[in-house]
């Protein structure tokens, strides 16, 4: 009977499917022709139903994940704060109200709702006037104490402090910290404009308007923010092709404070309310008078633009509220780590080599192995809150970081995978959904000075575990 158990386990072996540290030759040359060395790339490859890998080459490596980071962080989220979960921002007095005049502050709890956007201010402050406030004769006072607060220096990571994927979390941001500067063609003059419009923008138009193609019309621009107090001065120079037409640039411009009272106080106007006061951070007073309060997009709706658009300040007010909700308030970050860690190892999913940092991947420091982003993803596949998780992911030659990728390719349309990229970094990871219509799990990690040259390894991969032959049934 020795033969029948050495058939019989030859046979499983071969359904389950062998873990091959070589990676396919698909890959393999594309990253040898970059010159991008094979021990620099880590690829981990897991049907969602078979107990092993197909592909595991240095997939217990730690590696370097930029945005692919998110995934840890969004999981978290939606398992520890519920996929309806949603930030709420509540308005206060500290005097009195009488027909319709407030005599006294308005203050404002921010609690961390990463896309409380213009609109929503607007709609916030609707809701106030049917409140039965007019007029507020004193001044704005915001409480950001939901996070503790903290430096945090916007120009370490890449000296690009007005990048709006620098920005740092807050317990009041608004419009994601971020100003679009529209650059348009008004009556043959190049015209800018920002949006949201506020008075206290003011732009200086120094931009040549120029003949030729639209190219690389970035790099031609160049711009220099000045912030006065609540004002800012930004100065843009340079050339700009008039066949680009319209285009914009994203910038933050305004600190936190003075955006969001630059902000309100047009917004305020706008529905017909009456403020002439200043604005300054303080406490919310254990004897405020509540007002009212407005809700956020619930969270499942919040990771959708999280992953699909990879918006780090976004991701970074999600871990932080992580940390807030289930250790202290003020949140810290090592609060959300904590947080995090606890819930892997409650799962089952001990990481030793996990680095977390802000939870976003815009990290020199943040890494984990492509094994336990895997395991994650598959543990993720498993969970009930997969069906928001995996919603919420890019897919291939239809949108969000995957719009431009795998056009071509009859894997287009058929996986839910997060990009990631940082200098030295190039990551893929998510889900794919083979031609035979099963579900991998698949993970691809490069740490090398010409990681940037290594996107067509990583469609490839994606091509091959797409075209994977159908598994055998019994």
């Amino acid at each position: 009977m020795k033969w029948m158990a050495r058939i019989c386990w030859w046979v499983f072996t071969m359904m389950a499917g062998p873990a091959y540290a070589e990676l396919p030759s698909a890959v393999s040359d594309i990253l040898k022709k970059n010159g991008i060395a094979q021990e620099n790339v880590a690829v981990f490859v897991q049907a969602v139903d078979q107990p092993r890998p197909l592909i595991s080459h240095q997939a217990e490596r730690p590696m370097k994940t930029a945005s692919t980071m998110k995934l840890v962080t969004t999981y978290a989220g939606l398992e520890l704060l519920g996929p309806a979960y949603r930030w709420r921002t509540e308005l206060y007095h500290d005097g009195m109200l009488s027909n319709g005049v407030l005599h006294g502050n308005l203050i404002i709890k921010g609690k961390g709702d990463p896309y409380l956007m213009a609109a929503d201010m607007r709609s916030m402050l609707e809701e106030l006037r049917i409140a039965g406030v007019d007029e507020i004769r004193g001044d704005l006072l915001i409480d950001t104490e939901y996070f503790a607060s903290k430096h945090h220096d916007v120009a370490a990571f890449d000296e690009k402090p007005h990048s709006p994927y620098n920005a740092a979390p807050n317990g009041f941001p608004v419009n994601i910290k971020s100003t679009s500067f529209h650059f348009f063609l008004d009556n043959r003059q190049l015209a800018i404009q920002a949006d949201p419009d506020l008075p206290d923008i003011k732009i200086i138009n120094q931009v040549k308007l120029t003949k030729g193609e639209c190219g690389d019309w970035k790099n031609q621009l160049s711009f220099e923010v000045k912030p006065q107090g609540n004002l800012v001065e930004v100065k843009f120079s340079g050339e700009y092709p008039a066949a680009c037409r319209e285009k914009t640039v994203e910038l933050s411009v305004l600190e936190d404070g003075p955006y969001a009272y630059n902000l309100f106080r047009q917004s305020w106007q706008e529905v017909g309310g009456k403020f002439s006061g200043q604005w300054r951070y303080a406490s919310l007073p254990e004897m405020a008078n509540y007002l009212m309060s407005h809700d956020s997009l619930t969270l499942a709706e919040i990771i959708r633009t999280i992953n699909k658009y990879s918006n780090n300040l976004m991701v970074r007010q999600l871990f932080l509220t992580i940390g807030a909700e289930r250790v202290a308030t003020p949140a810290m970050e090592a609060d959300s780590v904590h947080a995090i860690q606890a819930w892997l190892a409650s799962k089952g999913l001990r990481f030793p080599e996990l680095v977390l940092e802000n939870g976003s991947g815009l990290s020199r420091n943040e890494q984990i192995s492509a094994q336990h982003m895997g395991e994650m993803l598959l543990a993720a596949y498993a969970s009930p809150v997969m069906p928001e998780y995996l919603s919420a992911l890019p897919i291939p030659s239809v949108d969000g970081t995957m719009a431009n990728r795998l056009r071509n390719s009859p894997a287009r349309g058929s996986a839910h995978l997060k990009t990631g990229t940082i200098t030295g970094v190039s990551a893929l990871a998510g889900y794919v959904h083979d031609r035979s219509g099963r579900r991998w799990v698949a993970v691809i990690m490069v740490n090398d000075p010409k990681a940037s040259a290594s996107r067509a390894a990583q469609d490839a991969l994606i091509d091959w575990v797409y075209q994977q032959p159908a598994a055998v049934n019994n």
